[in-house]
């Protein structure tokens, strides 16, 4: 992911006149979530019409490769979708309420992910094809593996120390610091999106993910229960 995608908790507050609230969306069901759409969104119907089919497809592609108990933890995390935030430019989850409060957003958006600019998220995912994922592996390590979780702690040091992430390909191309060297969050993040689909940064899949730091994808397979699977006899490919 790139920068622009980064935590809530570290968007910069600004002066905002208020949130919509809860009763200003309506709820629809896709592919086992939760997701509150804007009214300002359902009121440009060619654009919200576009965006639900986007998140719809992202959604089903993660219940394809997702273990079933993890998918089931994944599905608890609601998703806001917008038509265009002031406040942030694409995607996000939002971990904390106090946070939320104190930056006059809807205090409810409390540990869920957010599509803040419904046109953004149409243009990024063509080049960020698992941008949902990536939001709703911050949900899952929150709440589910904790963010005291030791053994992402351990490789995420490990992986700084090492600096095999300083200087990677970026899908444009050119070398980059790989973003998931931001913290251990964006670590999890950016490699679960290497592990069940494909990442903009290298290592891009799950093959080069294995190669690249097999530390990480152990870690991952715990992490997910993809492990469990394989032992089950289930080939993880």
């Amino acid at each position: 992911m790139n920068r622009h995608t980064a935590f809530c908790m570290i968007l910069m507050a600004v002066a905002s006149a208020g949130f919509a609230p809860t009763s200003d969306y309506r709820e629809r069901r896709m592919e086992g979530w939760k997701v509150l759409v804007n009214r300002e969104l359902i009121d440009r119907p060619e654009l919200a019409r576009e965006t639900m089919r986007l998140l719809r497809f992202q959604l089903y592609q993660i219940t394809r490769v997702v273990p079933p108990e993890a998918l089931e933890s994944l599905r608890n995390t609601t998703i806001w979708v917008e038509y265009n935030h002031p406040r942030h430019p694409c995607m996000c989850y939002h971990p904390s309420r106090r946070w939320l409060e104190a930056n006059d957003f809807n205090p409810e958006k409390e540990r869920g992910v957010e599509i803040a600019n419904a046109r953004n998220f149409l243009s990024w995912t063509k080049t960020q094809p698992w941008m949902v994922l990536h939001e709703l592996a911050h949900a899952y390590h929150h709440n589910v593996l904790g963010y005291d979780y030791e053994p992402l702690k351990k490789v995420y040091k490990e992986a700084v120390a090492g600096k095999s992430y300083e200087s990677v390909l970026h899908i444009n191309g050119r070398n980059q610091r790989a973003y998931a060297l931001n913290n251990d969050q964006e670590y999890f993040a950016e490699c679960t999106e290497a592990f069940f689909g494909t990442n903009d940064f290298y290592p891009f899949v799950r093959s080069e993910l294995k190669a690249h730091d097999p530390n990480m994808y152990e870690v991952l397979e715990r992490a997910w229960g993809t492990n469990r699977i394989r032992a089950g006899g289930d080939r993880m490919r």
